[in-house]
Parts: structure tokens; sequence; C-alpha cells
């Protein structure tokens, strides 16, 4: 699964997601698992020691017995109307007892109201059921014997269902959209409407048969069993996975939909993309290069595409990015892209990302949650590999690796003296399985890392007979981080225990300060290494291999020299005997290491390894090591590389922040005003001129910002940068924003964001329509912790706003809600936030809602005189930026 945040929907969802890859990964978006019971943990690096501290218990997490081997599952829907929030429905479940005979089978069911259980065979035994809300027990007199096969009939009805199965009517606030319903089941929600041992530990072959309102079309898992019978103004549509696959992953669709296969012509398994109506012409230049990237990865994983088919469905309201059912991925609402938004981004990370899941977390698939980096790892390392294929190692491959490793590196790190040591990536210790998908140490771009260190390591020859020989064993089955290792020990004869100890299963990764100085009297280069994270009985210096290449002008040596460090300590030094004084040191230019480098050598070296050609790493290295090496020689360099066409617009995106770490505005400026003709290091520029400000930086932005030809991500990020450099003269500015439709409500986003940072009272009433229904829903909580922010102003306003949407009918709007009470500080919060817990039979949002509540109660138990001071403090704040904003644009 890719979450919220995911690829090019950058601005348009909400600021701030992790960039990993091609596509991103927004840890904190993740459906609507916000909060669950807090603990006090112990700790400690070693997670079997990870204990509830009030009590004692064990937090560790273990795959659930099974009793029964679940072996096929059919399920029968009848929806007589898709604007009534109502179906029926049948399920037919074979299954085996395992090891001994069955006295119960006990599956998942959460609020289902079942009405008859029965058994389907010709056995001798007879059944009673109960049902808990919760937990469906079955039992059997006398006990079924284990490896007979039996069958069971369970009748039941589903109505509003709080999670799992989204059902979106029509609604007249969206005039012209169907209604439409979808699944999630990740990571263990299906068993909200239908029976299931709802854990990844578990296989079993599926179909669907599902009767809806004729003009509908259902999708669901596999191939069409049969064509679809239309009668009464009715249609059934039956749908048939006959390959293993786990609970979770099952999925149905039910709306209107352009259809379009972007199969090429006698391709052996369709591929239609699904998206809403009138969308059809956009299908192609979003989706057309999926065939390409299924070559890729059969060709890489020597594996071919496991399933009969391969749809992607673009759907309303979906909580995710993407999510990687077997043969048919999930889509966000705004995932598919006009001509405009193609000018910020495409989708290919998004894409590539689901698709290898087909591969890695369907046709093998994490055991326990605790091993999600073997799916999305691997997903995340997949989407790097389709970027080598198209674009090539360097720009493609490698741009996208340093991305991956160095943003994970700078977030999952541990100071020397900290105490609040979060997990390793790999843990059995999590309150709710959406935790593993959120850690510090998070799966998707560590896992991505740890498998390009591992490519890294054996070579490309054997890291990928490694891969086809884990595929080829585990293919259809389930998956722990031991196999995988397992896997590639065999095929590469060398012992890797402990690069998965140290990347796996422990948290942290190294910060790596390199000191590097020319001895011109002996003629040599001295370096020395020093590991700065913490270090100590529990957290031991990192184990690594530390590339270096130095070039000089020497015609003695017009070769680079090469050397390696080994690293197995706090600190290292070394010496390298040179003809000449180097021009460049290049810290792993082809990224070994997953670390948060620092360098103190001479800015010159620095400055020429901005346009070395040796890797474009070492490049984006360099643009972030120069922010300590201010001066008009750098920020020459640093503009060149800006404005030079020739360059990858990644290096350029990154001249452009570190141009806005130096604070160098009128460099910027003047960049802005020549005109850079790629959007992306030109969204860069703006983004860092809002940071930095200057006497030219609010008109210029102004421009932008009301610039209707200007790219999507453009105007948003000037529209956020407006918001910090504005003033209340820019008001007009910001409303036309607000009116602006664009591609994942991009522009409408960036003038929220700046209206809230802008903070003035008239910007109360401009974002209250925008937290509505009726608006796309990912920009509605943006709109409401805009509104939040802006309380100050009118807090019984804000509040009579907010209040109505904690019942929303979207997560996302009614989650913000819950967490922007907070913010507004109206007593009145208490008594809803307390009738939201007490009412919601939806555990996440009655455990955000008791969590929002505790909060709002400490901040309004705050004496009364720290309040007024907080307040004038607010106030003080506020009229200096007015004032400062003022004084500017006298200048």
């Amino acid at each position: 699964m890719m979450s919220a945040g995911a690829s090019a929907e950058r601005r348009g969802v909400e600021r701030g997601a992790w960039l990993g890859a091609a596509g991103e990964f927004d840890a904190g978006a993740c459906f609507h698992c916000r909060v669950l019971a807090e603990r006090t943990l112990l700790e400690e690096g070693d997670d079997s020691r990870r204990f509830e501290a009030a009590t004692g218990r064990d937090l560790r997490n273990y795959a659930p017995t099974r009793g029964a081997d679940l072996l096929h599952m059919r399920l029968d829907f009848d929806i007589p109307d898709m604007n009534t929030p109502r179906l029926t429905a049948k399920q037919t479940l074979s299954f085996s007892p395992v090891g001994k005979p069955l006295t119960t089978l006990e599956l998942d069911a959460e609020q289902l109201d079942i009405s008859k259980v029965r058994l389907a065979d010709d056995t001798r035994s007879t059944l009673s059921f109960t049902h808990d809300g919760s937990r469906l027990a079955i039992s059997f007199d006398p006990p079924l014997e284990p490896g007979a096969k039996s069958t069971v009939e369970i009748e039941y009805a589903l109505a509003r269902p709080t999670d799992g199965l989204f059902w979106t009517p029509e609604s007249p606030q969206w005039p012209g959209r169907p209604a439409q319903i979808h699944t999630q089941g990740q990571p263990e929600t299906n068993r909200y409407w239908f029976p299931v041992h709802d854990s990844p530990n578990e296989r079993l072959t599926t179909e669907i048969v599902a009767t809806v309102p004729e003009g509908f079309l259902v999708s669901a898992n596999g191939r069409e069993a049969s064509k679809p019978v239309t009668r009464d103004g009715r249609t059934t549509f039956h749908w048939l996975q006959d390959k293993p696959h786990v609970p979770y992953l099952v999925s149905m669709i039910v709306g209107k939909f352009d259809v379009q296969d972007v199969a090429p012509a006698g391709f052996r398994f369709p591929m239609p993309v699904y998206v809403p109506p009138g969308k059809g012409d956009q299908i192609r230049q979003t989706y057309g290069r999926t065939a390409d990237m299924v070559r890729a990865f059969e060709a890489r994983f020597d594996e071919p595409f496991p399933w009969d088919r391969y749809a992607q469905l673009v759907v309303w309201n979906f909580g995710a990015g993407g999510m990687e059912n077997t043969s048919a991925t999930t889509m966000y609402d705004t995932a598919i892209l006009d001509a405009k938004a193609l000018q910020d981004a495409d989708l290919e990370g998004l894409i590539s990302h689901e698709l290898a899941h087909q591969w890695f977390g369907d046709l093998i698939t994490c055991n326990t949650w605790a091993h999600i980096w073997l799916n999305e790892g691997w997903a995340t390392y997949s989407t790097n590999l389709w970027l080598e294929a198209r674009d090539g190692y360097d720009r493609g491959y490698r741009n996208a690796m340093h991305r991956t490793m160095r943003g994970i590196a700078s977030s999952d790190t541990l100071d020397p003296g900290a105490t609040n040591i979060h997990p390793p990536m790999v843990s059995r210790v999590y309150s709710h399985p959406w935790e593993v998908f959120r850690r510090t140490a998070n799966p998707y771009p560590k896992g991505a890392s740890i498998l390009h260190m591992l490519r890294m390591k054996l070579g490309d020859e054997l890291f990928f007979k490694g891969v086809a020989a884990y595929i080829d064993r585990h293919k259809f089955t389930t998956v722990e981080t031991d196999d995988f290792r397992r896997a590639m020990e065999e095929a590469s004869g060398r012992s890797l225990e402990q690069f998965f100890d140290q990347w796996c299963h422990r948290p942290g990764t190294p910060k790596v300060a390199v000191k590097a100085r020319w001895d011109s009297q002996a003629k040599a280069l001295r370096v020395t290494v020093d590991q700065q994270q913490l270090i100590d009985a529990d957290h031991p210096a990192f184990v690594f291999d530390l590339p270096f290449e130095v070039h000089t002008n020497s015609p003695a040596t017009p070769e680079p020299v090469r050397f390696v460090i080994p690293v197995d300590s706090k600190r290292h030094e070394h010496t390298v005997a040179l003809e000449a004084e180097p021009t460049m040191l290049l810290v792993d230019p082809d990224l070994h290491v997953l670390m948060t480098p620092s360098v103190e050598i001479p800015a010159g070296w620095l400055r020429n390894q901005l346009t070395t050609q040796r890797s474009i790493a070492s490049r984006l290295d360099a643009a972030l090591f120069v922010k300590g090496k201010a001066g008009a020689a750098t920020e020459r360099a640093l503009a060149s590389v800006l404005m030079d066409p020739t360059e990858f617009h990644s290096v350029r995106s990154a001249a452009a922040r570190a141009l806005g770490d130096l604070s160098a505005d009128d460099a910027l400026a003047d960049a802005l005003e020549r005109g850079i003709d790629d959007a992306r290091p030109r969204d860069a520029a703006i983004t860092a001129l809002g940071r930095v400000g200057g006497p030219r930086a609010p008109e210029l932005l102004a421009r932008l910002a009301d610039d209707e030809s200007e790219s999507y991500a453009c105007r948003s990020a000037a529209f956020e940068g407006l918001g910090k450099r504005g003033s209340a003269s820019h008001l007009p500015i910001f409303a036309r924003g607000l009116a602006s439709s664009s591609q994942h409500e991009q522009v409408r986003t960036g003038a929220l964001n700046g209206l809230r940072d802008l903070r003035l009272p008239e910007g109360l009433d401009m974002v209250i329509p925008l937290t509505q229904f009726g608006n796309l829903n990912r920009v509605r909580p943006v709109a409401i912790r805009a509104l939040a922010d802006l309380s100050e102003f009118d807090k019984r306003k804000a509040f009579d706003a907010i209040a109505p949407l904690l019942y929303d009918s979207e997560d996302r709007a009614r989650d913000a809600a819950i967490e922007a009470l907070v913010k507004v500080k109206d007593d009145r919060g208490l008594d809803a936030l307390d009738r939201l817990a007490s009412t919601t039979t939806h555990e996440p949002t009655r455990e955000l809602a008791k969590k929002a509540r505790a909060d709002l109660a400490a901040a309004l138990r705050r004496p009364d005189a720290v309040r007024a001071l907080e307040a004038e403090v607010d106030k003080v704040k506020n009229d200096l930026k007015r004032l400062e904003t003022r004084l500017k644009k006298d200048e």
C-alpha cells in the first residue's frame, strides 16, 4: 500500500509528506487509525524487553493460531439500491481442520448481522454458532477431523459499515457523481464485510458474485468467471480468484466508470483502467506505461506476472494513495492526470509501487505485520528499478535511491543521549497493525535502502539470483525476514546475519562526519571518519565499508583514486598519498551505506562536486553540503546549476533548496524572474523564496500565485510562500486561489495553507466553506486545520463550523475535526468529544476522541493567567508579522 501523500499528489494532499523513490509515502496519513491506547514503553533497543510499564504486560505480537486451513470462499452479494448503504450476503466457506479435530471454527466478523450458519456438505456433525459482534464462533458436534474438507454457509446483512467497505451515495453537494462502493482490507478491516481469519498468515482462493442495479459495474479479484447477466433492471457479475491470496487483499468495487485496457495488442493478459466518467481520455497519458513496467519487473524478478489480469481502479473517497489488492489495485480519487499536472510530476512512482506488490505482497506476503518491509520495502525499491529501466541507472535508479536513503536516514536516527528509543523496522511491538506502516524506522524507504545496500554488497548477478530463488521458493506462501535472508545467503555463499541484524532488527542509522585536509608537505590526503549517533552497550557502532573517490588535476593520476575505509568503531583515520592536491573528494558516490553524512572539506572541492558527472548522488550531496559554505562563489555555482537546462531536474531542485538554506533571496528572485524552464526546479525555487523572504519576495510570489498559466504545484508553492511573506493587500489573490480548480486541488490547498500562515481575521470566513462536505476529501482536512489555527479571531464561530464535522461521513474530515477542537480551546468541545467517544462504534475514532478530550481538558485547565499570556504572545507575534510585512512593502 502507498498512503495518501503518495506520488504526484504532493501539495494536493497535505504538504510535508515524506518523499521516497519516485512516489512518496505520507507515514502519518494511513487511513484513519491515528491514535490507539497510549502506552509507556521501556524503550530499549532490543524489542524482546518491551513491555507496558504499568502492568508489565508483554507488548509483542505473534501470528494468531488458525485452527483450520481456509481453502475457498465464495461471497454472494445482493445490493438492491446503491444509494442505500445496506446489502445482504451469503458466504460459502470451505476449510480443513489442521493438526487435531476441530471443535470450534473462530472467524473475525466485525459488526455483521449474522442470521444463519449451516453445514453445506454431508457430514455427521451438527453445528451451533455464537457471535458477540466481533467474533463468530461455529461449534461442531462431533468435532471435524483434521485434513477433511468441510463447508459452511453463513448468511448475513451489512448496514452502514464503519470500516472495510466504504459506501459513497449520490449527493446534491456532488452533482453528477454516481454512487459507489469500494473496499479496503489492509491491515485487518475486511472483517467488516465478510467473516474470515483476518490476518496475513492465511491464504485461500476466492470468488465474488454481486447483483447490482443495471448500469453499474463490479470489479473484484481475478477474472470474470462468466459474462455479466442482466434481468429485471439488475446485473449480476461473477469474479473468480483461483490462485490463493491473503484475506486482506480481497476487494470489491461497484460503480460507474470509463474503462480502457492499456495492454498493448496481443499482450497475454488484460490491463483495464477504471476512472470516473468523463476522464477516459486521460487514462493513457497517466497509465500508458503499465505494460512496460510489467516487462521490466518480469525481467528483474525472473518471474512472470502471476495473475489473470491487472486492473487499476480510481475510486471516490479512498483513504490511501493506492492499495495492491490481488490483480485489482485501488487508486485514490484524483489519480488521473491532466496535461498541466504532468508538468509537475507523473504517477509512475505510485503505479509501479502498486504493480510491484503483485509479486511482493500478493504472490509472497509477510506472515505477520512485523515483517511488512518484505511487502512495502520491496515495492518502494521496485519503483526505483522501474526508474532505472526508464531513465537509466544514474538519473533514474541512483537519483531515486539517494532521495530514499537520505530521507529515511535523517528521520531514523538516534542522537547521543537519546532515551526514548523507537522500535526497529522489524519489531513485534505495536499496539495496532497500522503502527508498523508508520514507524520512525519506516519500512518503505528503509526496506528499499536495505535492498539497495544488499545489491551493492553482493553485486547484480548474485543479488538478482537470490531474489529469483526467494520468489521461486516462497511464491503463494507467507514469509518472514529470515526466509529472505536465507535465500540470499544460499545464492551468494555469504553470511548475512550481521547485515540483517544491524539494518533490520535495530533502530537508527549512522550519522557519519567526514573531515579531510590536504597535507601539502607530505603530499597526502588525511581523512577522518566519525560516527556521531548514539553509541552505547545496546547500540554499538555500525559496521560498514565506506568508499571514497579522489579526483586531482595531476597528469600522473588521470583516473580517480578509490579507497575504502572499513568502519567498525567511533573513529577511523586514513591517509592517502597523492601526487597533487585533490579537486574533489566524493564520499560514497554509489550509495553503499544508509547514513546521514556531513563533510568538512574545502568549499572549492564542493563546488567542483556540484557539476561532476561521476554520480548524480555526489551532485545532490554537494548541494546538501554547501549550505555551510556561504559566499558569492557558492551562490553563483548553485545559481548556475539551477538555471542549467541540461542538468537533471532533481539536482536543479536541490540547488534551489541550497540557495534557500544560504538565504540567497536575490539569487532565487533573479532565477525566477529570468524564468526556470522546468516546473519541478521552479517549484523548488518558489518554495525556497517563500521560506527565506526578502524585499522582492511578496510581489514576485503574488504574481506567480495569481498566474493561471503557471503549473499547479508552482502556484501552490507561491500561495504558501505568500502566506509567510504577504499582507492583507493580497487577500483578493487568495480568494481567487480558493476558487481555482486544479489537479489534486493543489492550488486550493496552497491557498488554504497560505491563509493559515497569513494570520488575518478575514481568513476565517474564507476557509470555512472548504471544510464542508462537497469538497475533495483531501482538501477538507487542510481547511479544518487552517480554521483551527485561525480560531483565535473568533473561537465560537470556528467551533460552530467544526463541531458538526465530528460525525462526518468522510474519515479525513472527521479525524481532522477531532484534532482541531483541541486547538480551538472552546470548552464546549469537552462534551462534544465525550458524546462522540461514547456513541461511535469505530474504535480508532473512539480512541482519537478520547485522547483529544484529554488534551483539550489539559489545555483548558491551564491557569487563566497562563492562557492569557499565551494569547498575548500570539497577538504580539501577529502584530509583528503585519508590521514586518508593511515595512518590507515600503522598502
